[in-house]
């Protein structure tokens, strides 16, 4: 019985010496979490230039905002745009983030962007900027057409003329029997 009175005895004073380390040594801090503000499921956006024609739609799955940000966090996007000849481009990604205060959105994650029915476009991050109507990425890029594929190190995309431009270490490959003479 001495033995567990004793054991019990420094068993308490252990525990009150951590108690008395723990309390002296200093606070950490921690980063401060924002909140979610603003959250989203299937979100559609339609804009429109100033004499009201339709410029894009953009769909996506999963849309964020975190308290005090004038940003938005996406996921599963998908944009439609006309240029001004008619032809239809679609970008699809799996993120994006769309930043209010520059009014722009950047697609990233892997980016697939579709050009009527013959032209393909991939790069692993692509941003638009809608006032100038202009998507670029500077990383790798490729053209893919049923000619052949076309890579460069930087794309640039004017959704107004109907153009992309590679530059920088651009390469190209064509598949046979695809000359049109």
């Amino acid at each position: 019985m001495k033995w567990s009175i004793s054991g019990a005895l420094l068993g308490v004073m252990a525990v009150l010496l951590i108690f008395a380390r723990l309390e002296n040594e200093a606070p950490t801090s921690l980063e401060a979490r924002k909140l979610v503000s603003t959250e989203l499921n299937n979100l559609e956006l339609i804009r429109y230039d100033t004499s009201g024609r339709k410029l894009e739609t953009s769909h996506t799955d999963h849309a964020v905002q975190l308290e005090g940000d004038s940003q938005m966090l996406m996921g599963g996007l998908h944009v439609e745009r006309e240029d001004e000849q008619g032809v239809r481009w679609q970008l699809e990604a799996p993120r994006g983030l769309s930043r209010l205060s520059d009014d722009t959105l950047t697609l990233t994650g892997g980016v697939i962007v579709t050009r009527g029915a013959d032209v393909t476009l991939e790069t692993d991050e692509l941003t638009i900027d809608a006032n100038t109507h202009l998507a670029s990425s500077s990383s790798q890029a490729s053209i893919i057409s049923a000619r052949g594929i076309t890579t460069g190190s930087q794309l640039q995309i004017d959704f107004r003329g109907g153009t992309a431009k590679l530059r920088g270490d651009v390469a190209s490959s064509f598949s046979k029997g695809t000359s049109e003479k």
